[in-house]
């Protein structure tokens, strides 16, 4: 017993149990890692920090160290792109008329009557009056 009415405890004891504790929890953890396999080891990374002065501990885990994580080029789907849709292209045949000929026939045609310039036998230049007519004029037309 002590002055103050308590019993003595040691100095540090607890602080070693905890520190023990701690580290058999990461000798286990190290050793699950290692044991894990080839392709998660591959992946995963473990760092652990202990000081012993300040009571300090730190444990890192790391996927990889790859931001914007991607499965391998194995696990990808292809792209496909969209089937390409084409509307038929259009036909088109020529007309094949083989029913009809063709036909001349005249028609007579109103000729507007019209001033006409000439030059005399003076060498003056001067109009003359040619009055309306009519004239006949052949037409050629397809017929069924």
């Amino acid at each position: 017993m002590n002055s103050t009415g308590g019993s003595a405890r040691q100095k540090g004891g607890n602080m070693n149990n905890r520190k023990n504790l701690v580290l058999t929890a990461l000798l286990l953890a190290s050793a699950g890692v290692m044991t894990a396999g080839d392709v998660w080891a591959r992946r995963v990374s473990v760092g652990v920090g202990v000081h012993s002065g300040g009571s300090f501990f730190s444990l890192g885990v790391n996927s990889g160290g790859r931001h914007g994580h991607r499965p391998p080029v194995r696990f990808r789907r292809p792209f496909h792109p969209p089937p390409v849709v084409c509307a038929p292209p259009v036909v088109c045949a020529p007309a094949v008329l083989t029913a009809g000929r063709w036909i001349e026939r005249e028609e007579r045609v109103w000729i507007e009557g019209c001033w006409l310039e000439s030059v005399d036998a003076c060498g003056r230049r001067c109009k003359i009056w040619r009055p309306g007519r009519w004239e006949i004029r052949r037409v050629r037309e397809w017929v069924y």
